[in-house]
């Protein structure tokens, strides 16, 4: 059985960056299916006599699959995933099972060749073009076994076959009917066969099985371009003979019956739509959160914009109305000086500016927020007043008992009561606002400007902003000057929950947002600008809050400073395709390979022009495709292990790296 290894540390996302995938070129099971019999005879010598013991003969049977249809616990994934809307122009669908010998566990011909007996085959929206029923060249339906064996007159060809133990001529299976001169376009060779199964096992650093193997069945044909694409895993069991498929004599407009044992689609985007298209597209003028200044604008209006305020319309107390500065707490620079805090009230924390006559009331804004967000959460607010009673009544007793002279153990008693933590609800509360959760979505961002369509921007997390935000939810039961005093000692546990960590993120606003649902970032601490290079553990930023604002806005909270955002699709496992090339037809594909041994790719060892049996129709030549493989690596013979290493797809990935 030849086997191939590939690293995953430096080739693809693993929870294990130590983990590795050895892929095997086939799995064969200990006996394949059918019905087995087992003879016993024995001779004995008695008395110097030998004597014959009458055989005994055992029959039993080995029951893999065969009709389908296949259970979900018996498929890891498919790729495309069912359903799903991508850019998968360039890829070759497959299906990973998880009992790694199903595809050699039956046989496409009348002898053992190592060949899978399932295919997987792709019909294009293309393919009924100009026909006015889609059934004129495809039918699915689903028949009874015996009925599939004594079809009706008009039903597809389908060889005669003998039932397994087990089953009955009621069990229900799917079927496809397909016109010949359809089929016979899309069906694997046998040499394609050979090449478009095997089976993959993941081990540790160490070389030991790490879970249990699969199978993958690889499809052909790449999907449709705007359109959407249905992939059929089909039952070749008996149909090849002498290397080819078995037609039964059926003409070119003849239909052929074929098992299917399982089907899913999906639609194929526009690549000038797909998900890195639009990603390297994103407007990043300018990089951080700030709204350009107008030509007419005075030079100190223009500096509160650099600083990320916007004009916005302000009532006063007294019924006026009147414009002020306001920036969110998400600032394209450092704060300026905080103010003294906590504050009596949000006017404290109003904020003059001579040279242009207007108000800032960012922090006002903030304090008044978070005051309001609390009140409306009855059980924190209630919580947090009991919490703060508590302590006042403790600092009372604490009090008179220093009065009456009592013994300071009790009084150490006290202070450490006093020292105890806030309630769960309530740390967790503050601990929400630390990262802005629950705000509304025009205190973050006040305005469209500031994050147009398709744009993305960075941000530091301002902490004035954000401890304007939690006193003003401290200021909850703050009535009495005595209140206010306590309150100035309480805001050290409010400080011990951020514990003055540097905050910064992102924010995107972008149909990637809405149209990938499982869209996945990692910040670093470093610039890294090798698009292959993987930071360590240490460079890699802690995510403190990843979350859609709306249905296209996704916003990033880390711990540090950061210096470079990936953004990348969720693996859904690993997938096949080709590499298409650059500033060429959208039907060009190249092949870029990996070495063997290192894992690594170059220039010497890619394939320029991937070899098509129909490139109209998106046909790989698979056999072709394979031998361009081994001339290019240098090797003698060349099997479905190192094809599949060779076909692998890493997920998409645009990284933004900071100019700073």
């Amino acid at each position: 059985m030849k086997t191939s290894s590939l690293d995953l540390r430096s080739n693809l996302r693993s929870p294990s960056r130590d983990a590795k995938i050895e892929f095997l070129q086939y799995e064969q099971p200990p006996l394949e299916s059918g019905v087995y019999d087992v003879t016993v005879s024995q001779t004995v010598k008695v008395d110097g006599q030998l004597r014959a013991v009458p055989p005994r003969t055992l029959t039993f049977a080995v029951l893999g699959e065969r009709f389908g249809p296949l259970a979900p616990e018996d498929i890891a994934a498919v790729f495309p995933p069912d359903g799903s809307v991508g850019e998968h122009s360039n890829v070759l669908p497959h299906i990973s099972l998880r009992r790694s010998t199903l595809p050699w566990e039956r046989l496409p011909g009348s002898r053992d060749e190592n060949l899978s007996w399932l295919a997987l085959l792709l019909f294009r929206d293309s393919d009924f073009a100009g026909q006015p029923e889609r059934s004129k060249l495809l039918k699915v339906q689903s028949v009874t076994l015996g009925q599939l064996e004594s079809p009706p007159a008009g039903a597809g060809r389908f060889p005669s076959f003998d039932l397994d133990p087990g089953q009955s001529t009621e069990d229900v299976v799917t079927v496809i009917d397909v016109r010949r001169d359809l089929l016979e376009s899309l069906l694997p060779t046998a040499a394609e066969l050979a090449l478009l199964a095997h089976a993959r096992q993941r081990k540790t650093a160490g070389g030991e099985p790490e879970g249990d193997a699969q199978s993958t069945v690889l499809c052909n044909r790449l999907p449709e371009v705007g359109a959407d694409s249905t992939v059929h895993l089909v039952s070749l069991e008996g149909r090849y003979k002498d290397g080819a498929f078995d037609f039964q004599g059926a003409g070119s407009t003849d239909f052929i019956r074929l098992v299917s044992l399982t089907s899913w689609s999906f639609h194929s985007v526009d690549p000038a739509q797909g998900f890195s298209a639009l990603l390297k597209r994103l407007n990043r003028e300018p990089s951080s959160l700030r709204a350009p200044a107008p030509a007419t604008a005075s030079s100190a209006a223009q500096a509160w914009l650099a600083q990320g305020h916007v004009p916005v319309t302000h009532a006063l107390r007294e019924g006026d109305k009147t414009v002020s500065f306001y920036r969110g707490p998400l600032i394209p620079g450092a704060p300026p000086d905080a103010p003294k805090l906590p504050a009596r009230s949000a006017d404290e924390l109003l904020r003059y500016d001579p040279t242009t006559g207007l108000l800032d009331v960012s922090y006002a804004s903030a304090w008044e927020m978070g005051r309001l967000l609390t009140l409306a959460n009855t059980r924190v607010a209630l919580e947090l007043y009991n919490w703060k009673r508590k302590i006042a009544q403790e600092d009372n007793a604490q009090a008179q008992r220093s009065v009456k002279g009592l013994p300071t153990r009790r009084r150490r008693l006290a202070a450490r009561t006093l020292d105890e933590g806030l309630p769960e609800a309530t740390a967790a509360w503050f601990n929400g606002l630390s990262v802005l959760s629950g705000l509304p979505f025009n205190y973050v961002i006040p305005d469209e400007r500031l994050l147009p369509t398709e744009s993305l921007r960075f941000f530091w997390l301002d902490p004035v902003w954000v401890e304007c935000l939690k006193d003003g939810a401290l200021s909850v039961g703050r009535v009495t000057e005595a209140d206010f005093v306590r309150d100035q000692g309480l805001r050290s546990r409010m400080a011990a929950l951020s514990g003055g960590r540097v905050v910064t993120g992102f924010v995107m606003r972008s149909s990637v947002v809405s149209g990938w649902p499982d869209l996945l970032v990692e910040a670093y601490s470093e610039r890294v600008q090798d698009e292959d290079f993987l930071p360590t553990d240490k460079q890699t930023l802690t995510p403190l809050r990843i979350e859609k604002l709306s249905k296209d806005v996704l916003i990033g909270l880390f711990e540090g400073e950061l210096k470079t955002l990936d953004v990348h699709q969720k693996p859904e496992g690993m997938h096949f395709g080709l590499d298409a090339q650059q500033d060429s037809d959208s039907s060009t594909y190249s092949k870029n390979l990996r070495d063997l041994e290192s894992g690594a790719g170059s220039e010497e060892l890619i394939i320029d022009a991937v070899p098509w049996r129909d490139g109209e129709k998106g046909l790989v030549d698979v056999v072709g495709l394979a031998e361009a493989m081994r001339g290019k690596l240098g090797q003698t013979a060349f099997s479905a292990a190192p094809f599949a290493l060779q076909m692998i797809e890493g997920v998409q990935k645009v990284r933004f790296v900071s100019k700073g």
